[in-house]
């Protein structure tokens, strides 16, 4: 069982060589990200993560797409991007309750995101489709564009973006550091 789960992390690749298509269906798309947000875990189970999946994000931001223009590259030639977001104020809301935790919860909230970016890119590799997850900084007139935009709530927080297609070509050589170096194991 576990042979399939490593598979399928090693299918997973940065691949930048989008198409504007999908064999996927927007159904099914949508489906994945769903699943994804649904029963990927997060601190408390405060399901905080969300994420939404915005096909043909240029025609969606209409008169906006000059505040974007960086932001769009990254959109280039691809079918859409799933647009990753936290939900603030259940963040805010968890820490003003259990102020303890305020110190440890931005690396929690870290690890949740990156569970569930993983997760979703891993779906759609094994579905066929390239794809590259991008962190791209993002200033508060264009957080409050994309909120408005997207019709999003003003408390969801970006965290990544991850532009998809059919692919272009394929991922391109991936070279890997001795995994000696990375990994220890200590013994009592």
């Amino acid at each position: 069982m576990s042979a399939s789960y490593l598979d399928a992390i090693t299918v997973r690749r940065s691949n930048y060589a989008l198409t504007n298509k999908s064999s996927v269906s927007d159904e099914k798309l949508q489906n994945i990200i769903k699943h994804a947000v649904k029963h990927c875990p997060t601190p408390f189970n405060s399901q905080y993560s969300t994420s939404t999946c915005f096909c043909q994000m240029i025609t969606a931001l209409g008169d906006m797409r000059t505040h974007f223009a960086g932001l769009l590259d990254l959109h280039k030639g691809g079918y859409g991007s799933v647009m990753f977001f936290e939900d603030q104020a259940i963040v805010d809301g968890i820490i003003q309750k259990q102020p303890f935790v305020a110190n440890q919860f931005p690396d929690w909230n870290k690890n949740a995101a990156g569970i569930l970016h993983a997760t979703i890119w891993t779906a759609f590799s094994l579905e066929g489709l390239a794809a590259t997850l991008q962190h791209p900084p993002l200033t508060a007139e264009m957080i409050a564009g994309l909120n408005l935009g997207f019709d999003v709530p003003s408390t969801w927080k970006s965290t990544a973006i991850l532009p998809f297609g059919d692919p272009a070509a394929p991922p391109k050589e991936k070279t890997f550091s001795p995994v000696e170096d990375r990994f220890k194991v200590v013994k009592s």
